[in-house]
């Protein structure tokens, strides 16, 4: 089972072992982004040179933080704000809040924007790790 191996890193998932994870990621990653919601708008709103900005931005450098420890305690990786990878060897499943289901690969090397659709990934390949 997954969970056994929460806390170590550099996991190697497949689909099933991603798919049963997901769900607390998602909880995690949507109650991390309720919690910097507040300090997003409120810096959105201030002025480049406010001197109280410095207090907003490290606030949101802390949830931000808390929730990428959250995430990698689970041994998944993070690759930008709100977007999670699992590694399977040679590429990731990923998924971007607010996504419902692991729908994508991004293979070793590629951008996330070139990530493919994750069935056609798999009806084209073949691999391992989806069986």
């Amino acid at each position: 089972m997954v969970y056994a191996e929460i806390g170590l890193k550099d996991k190697l998932f497949n689909i099933k072992e991603a798919r049963a994870l997901l769900p607390m990621v998602r909880s995690i990653t949507k109650a991390q982004q309720a919690e910097l919601e507040p300090i997003q708008n409120r810096l959105d709103m201030m002025l480049a040179n406010d001197p109280r900005r410095c207090v907003f931005e490290r606030d949101f450098e802390v949830v931000v933080s808390q929730w990428r420890d959250k995430v990698e305690l689970l041994g998944a990786r993070v690759s930008g704000l709100w977007i999670v990878e699992f590694d399977v060897g040679g590429g990731s499943l990923c998924w971007r809040y607010p996504e419902i289901s692991l729908n994508y690969f991004r293979a070793d090397g590629a951008r996330f924007s070139e990530r493919v659709k994750l069935k056609d990934y798999i009806d084209e390949t073949d691999p391992d790790w989806a069986r």
